[in-house]
Order: structure tokens, then C-alpha cells, then sequence
């Protein structure tokens, strides 16, 4: 009877050992889909974090490249225009000094042969008062029509013709030469600021 007694209560540990070890695996392996779930979990957000990191910087990438190229682009742009009125500059002042009164007079005189209908002379002020006589003499004997002389401020170098009342011009100031110089350098000076910009 104490064997009988005996193997109860061995059947009864065992079985209660069976049931606490079973009930252990069933927690521990529940807990173990519960952390693969969650480590799942977690690798999904961070890799939709990672790509979304990744998109961002490439959008910034992006974004910065086009400001870079925008801006090195306008760099250009006002490095050409300060060296094309640089270079207008430098012209009007070359200008200034061959407008000289023997060239003026030449000039007059090779114009002269083309007019036939009434022509004003404007000069500065200080041309006009020295060439006067000029152009109410021997530039007149060249023009088949009436002439006339007359100060301008807007001329600082050299002289504008006016014909038919003002309502044609012909410039040969300083600006006006400088201008005409000048644009027969822009198409070079537009190939040195785009090798320039391509690094050559």
C-alpha cells in the first residue's frame, strides 16, 4: 500500500512536472513569436525609415545640385556682364581719345558726301563752340542742303546728325561707337565665359 502510495505520488509529480515544463515551452515559445514578432516589426520600420532617409537625401542631393548649378550659372552670367561693360568702358575711354577734332572733322567730311537734305550737327558744348565754323563752312560746301549747329548734354564725345527734323539720326558719339565695338566682341567674349564655364 505504501508502494501504491509511492507511485501516486511519483505518477502525480511527474505529471505536474509535465504540465509546468509544457506550460514553460508554451510561454517561452510564445514569447519567442511575440520577439520575432516585434524584431520584425522594428526591422520593417527602420527599413522604411532607412528608405525614406535614403529618398530625402537624394531629393536634397538633388535640389542642392540644382541651386549649385543655378547659381554657379549666374555667376557666369554677371561675371560676362561685368566684363562686357568692363570691356565698353575700357572701349568708350579709347574712343573718347581718338575723337579727337581733326578726326571729328574728317569724320564730317566723309558723312557730308551722303546728305542732301537739311542737317543739324549736334556736339557737346565745348565741341560745338569749336567746330562751328567747320561745319558752317567747309562741311557745309560738302551738303547740297541747309546745316545747322547746335550743343546737346546728352553728347559728351564726338556728334549725332539729325535730318529730316529730328526725325532721322545718326549717332557718332563715343556711346554710340563704344556700343557698335563692342557687340562685334560679344559673340567672342560669350565663347571665353562658356569654355569658361565648361572648365577648358
Amino acid at each position: 500500500m505504501a508502494e501504491d502510495l509511492q507511485a501516486l505520488m511519483d505518477r502525480i509529480q511527474k505529471d505536474a512536472v509535465n504540465k509546468a515544463e509544457n506550460e514553460a515551452a508554451a510561454i517561452i515559445a510564445a514569447a519567442k513569436e511575440k520577439a520575432a514578432e516585434i524584431v520584425k516589426t522594428a526591422e520593417a520600420e527602420a527599413a522604411a525609415k532607412l528608405e525614406k532617409a535614403d529618398k530625402d537625401a537624394e531629393a536634397f542631393t538633388e535640389r542642392s545640385e540644382r541651386t549649385l548649378a543655378q547659381s554657379a550659372r549666374d555667376l557666369l552670367l554677371s561675371v560676362g556682364k561685368n566684363l562686357e561693360t568692363m570691356i565698353q568702358n575700357l572701349l568708350a575711354l579709347q574712343v573718347e581719345k581718338a575723337l579727337d577734332e581733326s578726326t571729328i572733322k574728317n569724320m564730317l567730311l566723309t558723312v557730308a558726301k551722303g546728305y542732301t537734305s537739311d542737317v543739324e550737327v549736334d556736339f557737346s558744348e565745348d565741341d560745338a563752340k569749336k567746330l562751328a565754323s567747320f561745319v558752317m563752312g567747309e562741311f557745309a560746301k560738302q551738303v547740297s542742303a541747309g546745316v545747322k549747329v547746335e550743343s546737346d548734354s546728352g553728347v559728351k564725345f564726338g556728334f549725332r546728325i539729325k535730318l529730316d527734323g529730328g526725325k532721322v539720326s545718326h549717332e557718332f558719339t563715343s556711346e554710340a561707337m563704344a556700343e557698335a565695338l563692342s557687340s562685334l566682341l560679344r559673340p567672342q567674349l560669350a565663347k571665353v565665359v562658356n569654355a569658361a564655364a565648361k572648365g577648358n
